[in-house]
């Protein structure tokens, strides 16, 4: 029979957003889509370096011969404006380890106006806020959620340094 729990579970995003969001009376940082198809997990692989004492994962292109470029922009915020106004997108999650990626802008957000466009696709790897880059997170191999409870630890007051890491986009061969 259709138990009570039916139409909850057809929007379990929505739920653990709304319970993630829930006692902060902040508009949410960033938005969480739901997956598409456009971002590809495929493209990225996550290395577990040896040498890193505290487990970290470096992201790095999946194909061989390719350089995962490094962009660095600085999205303005404000009290007023303290969203990033960002699309982002858990494009693999695995345990502890997750990929957070750019799926687009909201729309005359703070987003579109950073130092440089982010891009569709753009993995988050770190954050900081403008000036002070002793505030700096690393975002690099984690959830969602960690992504954002990192980013929140921010002052919205201030504008923030995004760190993403960006895949060359090759013409289709012919």
């Amino acid at each position: 029979g259709a138990g009570p729990c039916r139409g909850f579970m057809l929007f379990p995003s929505m739920a653990a957003f709304g319970l993630l969001l829930s006692g902060t009376p902040h508009p949410p940082l960033a938005v969480r889509v739901r997956p598409t198809m456009s971002l590809d997990p495929a493209d990225w692989k996550l290395l577990s370096r040896r040498d890193q004492v505290d487990g970290a994962l470096t992201l790095a292109a999946a194909e061989a011969g390719t350089e995962a470029q490094v962009v660095t922009v600085t999205i303005p915020r404000s009290d007023d404006a303290p969203s990033l106004g960002l699309l982002l997108d858990e494009i693999a999650t695995s345990g502890d380890a997750g990929i957070v990626a750019v799926e687009g802008l909201v729309e005359g957000g703070n987003g579109e106006k950073a130092t440089a466009p982010l891009l569709p696709g753009d993995a988050l790897v770190a954050a900081a806020e403008e000036g002070k880059p002793t505030t700096g997170v690393s975002l690099e191999g984690l959830p969602f959620d960690s992504v954002v409870e990192r980013l929140s630890s921010l002052s919205s007051a201030v504008g923030v340094v995004v760190s993403v890491k960006r895949l060359p986009r090759q013409p289709p061969a012919t």
